[in-house]
C-alpha cells in the first residue's frame, strides 16, 4: 500500500510539473504575441488556432483518445489569451 501512496504522490507532482510547463510556454507566446503589431500578432494567432484545429481533426480521424485532452488544452489555451 505504501509503494501506491508513494507512485500517486510522484503522479500528482509529475502532473502538476507538467501543467506549470505549459502555462509557462503558454504565457511565453502570449507575451510575444503582445509584443507583435497588432496586424501581425492577428495573423500568428489565427494561424496557431488553425494549427491546432488541424491538429484536432487528425487525432479524431486516427480515434486517437487524446483528442479531447487536445481540445480541451488548446480552449484553455485561446480562452486564458482573451
Amino acid at each position: 500500500m505504501e509503494n501506491l501512496e508513494h507512485r500517486l504522490d510522484y503522479l500528482e507532482a509529475v502532473c502538476d510539473t507538467v501543467k506549470m510547463q505549459n502555462r509557462v510556454l503558454a504565457t511565453a507566446l502570449q507575451a510575444t504575441l503582445r509584443a507583435l503589431p497588432q496586424d501581425i500578432a492577428q495573423d500568428i494567432a489565427e494561424s496557431i488556432q488553425a494549427a491546432f484545429e488541424d491538429e484536432l481533426a487528425e487525432l479524431n480521424y486516427t480515434n486517437s483518445t487524446h483528442a479531447d485532452l487536445f481540445q480541451d488544452a488548446a480552449d484553455d489555451f485561446f480562452r486564458e489569451k482573451r
